[in-house]
């Protein structure tokens, strides 16, 4: 069986987007080699539903995976909720507060949570009800102004001559 040529439409799962229908880009011999989707314009290697990353690799090359994101399908670590006042209500969720860990907030979409902890500058992790979330704090406003349109008058004929 033949396969689609270079410009032809194609079934192939997108990784950023999910979506299938793709356009054959490029070819090797009688193998399509690279598709582009044609929802978010990703360009990837051609790989079937049920074919693996690493299996489209080339021969003799191992792929490694850097930085800190864990792989798709590993369950994400579970944060407990640390120990919290009940007593005390919980404080509305802002993005330029700063919270301490074992205080409860209130997020307009998530609901009430408890703040575990800081992973970093400007993040705190908070245990909901549905799970775990880093949210952002500690956000100054900014300090830039928008610049000042300058009006410049235009002639609407050449000067006349001299």
């Amino acid at each position: 069986m033949s396969t689609p040529a270079v410009g032809q439409d194609i079934e192939a799962p997108c990784g950023k987007c999910g979506q299938v229908w793709h356009v054959v880009m490029a070819k090797m011999g009688d193998r399509i080699a690279k598709v582009v989707c044609k929802r978010c314009g990703g360009h990837h290697r051609y790989r079937t539903e049920g074919e693996d990353v690493n299996e489209t690799a080339r021969p003799g090359r191992t792929r490694t995976i850097t930085g800190s994101r864990p792989r798709a399908g590993t369950p994400a670590p579970v944060l407990a909720a640390p120990p919290f006042d009940p007593s005390k209500p919980a404080r509305p969720y802002a993005v330029g507060a700063q919270y301490t860990a074992g205080e409860r907030i209130a997020h307009p979409q998530f609901g009430v949570g408890v703040v575990a902890g800081s992973p970093g500058s400007g993040k705190i992790d908070v245990v909901f009800p549905t799970g775990a979330r880093v949210l952002a704090v500690a956000k100054s406003a900014s300090s830039l102004a928008r610049p000042i349109a300058v009006v410049v008058p235009v002639a609407d004929r050449p000067p006349p001559p001299k």
